[in-house]
């Protein structure tokens, strides 16, 4: 009895070892099998990459550069070309002159500098200047400021020749946090100031810092900075103005990654260090693929997410995750993965051959059906 039990044992196993390759464990994506797709639990559409699928992407990617800022943003060079005009604000140091008129312009002869010699605008947004009074400062451009002066001083001054500028800027201020060499806070002047000025200003980008995006803070709203367009493909439309209490933050680069798994030399993430990450540089980051186990036909990079403009690509629905499949043997295939831009949190996986997958398959089963052999010669015995 004990012998024919661990001989059917004996038996059963390799049968399942014989039949290893029809249970071969592992990832099959079947572009066929659409009700598979439909009915999981994050239905997906499967699209070959091909040259007119990464050009419709390529398309989508522009279409989006071009759309409108949101949230009231603007480009500094629109700003700059409607014609910038700074307002005071409360803090400002004002130097106003009166021609021909030294008593006003610096009363009693005193010999003070320049910066002492200036008008405070107060908290409250008032200034004063002698036979004028105090006026509400705050929120006039300077030609209004001089326009004001001069029109008042007429009642004591014929015709008088009035010329104000800013001795300090302190009333508006920006804001930069996060990954930048120098963190901290600058003023607005009277020239316009985009993100990139302020990057700048601030010592540049770290090297953790994101290249793909910066959060601008306004009004209590939070507004995404497109670096990689502004970078990349230098799109100056991202160089946002900054307006007065803007909070710009630069993230770091630790959601700057895709993930590549399967059939490589190292499984893991590979972090985007420039503006652009292909599926090349993405499966060599991990060095390459297996010589021996990897299936260069079957190469897959997951999307989840939504995708916007989908429907030009196929007959599938926004909320859908992606799955877009290369066959890497052919000479194409390596020139099409090199055009296909990854975007960060992609997941690429290089399936495994058949003959691999069956390997491993012996690997696990040879021990047990070893242990039934040496248990069936010992009864036999």
């Amino acid at each position: 009895m004990k012998w024919t039990t661990a001989r059917a044992a004996f038996q059963g196993a390799l049968a399942l070892l014989l039949s290893g390759c029809t249970i071969l464990p592992g990832l099959n994506v079947d572009p066929s099998s659409d009700a598979d797709k439909r009915q999981a639990s994050l239905p997906y559409t499967l699209l070959q990459i091909t040259p007119s699928v990464i050009a419709e992407l390529e398309e989508r990617a522009a279409e989006r550069s071009r759309l409108p800022l949101e949230g009231g943003l603007q480009p500094v060079e629109q700003v700059r070309d409607q014609g910038y005009n700074y307002r005071v604000g409360a803090g400002d140091v004002l130097n106003v002159v009166v021609w021909e008129h030294p008593e006003l312009t610096n009363p009693g002869n005193e010999l003070r500098d320049t910066q002492s010699a200036g008008r405070l605008v107060g908290p409250d947004g008032e200034m004063f200047y002698p036979y004028v009074g105090n006026f509400k400062a705050a929120g006039m451009t300077l030609a209004e400021i001089r326009d004001y002066i001069a029109e008042n001083l007429q009642k004591v001054i014929r015709t008088p020749q009035v010329d104000v500028r800013v001795l300090e800027y302190r009333s508006q201020r920006v804001f930069v946090t996060g990954e930048v060499a120098q963190p901290g806070v600058s003023v607005i002047d009277d020239t316009p100031r985009g993100v990139l000025d302020l990057i700048n200003e601030h010592g540049g980008l770290t090297e953790m810092a994101s290249r793909r995006i910066a959060v601008l803070s306004r009004d209590d709203q939070s507004h995404l900075v497109n670096l990689h367009a502004l970078h990349a493909r230098g799109n100056t439309r991202f160089n946002v103005a900054l307006e007065a209490g803007d909070v710009l933050h630069i993230p770091d680069n630790s959601a700057d990654k895709v993930f590549v798994l399967g059939e490589v030399g190292e499984q893991g993430s590979v972090p985007i260090a420039r503006n652009y990450m292909s599926l090349t540089e993405a499966i060599a980051g991990a060095q390459g693929m297996d010589t021996l186990s990897a299936d260069d036909a079957s190469v897959f990079v997951f999307r989840s997410g939504v995708q916007p403009g989908i429907s030009r690509l196929c007959d599938c629905e926004p909320e859908e995750a992606l799955v877009f499949g290369l066959d890497l043997s052919r000479a194409d295939g390596i020139l099409l993965a090199e055009r296909f831009e990854l975007q960060p949190r992609d997941v690429v996986y290089v399936s495994s051959t058949d003959f691999a997958r069956y390997n491993r398959i012996v690997s696990q089963i040879l021990p047990t059906v070893s242990t039934l052999f040496q248990l069936d010669r010992l009864i036999t015995d």
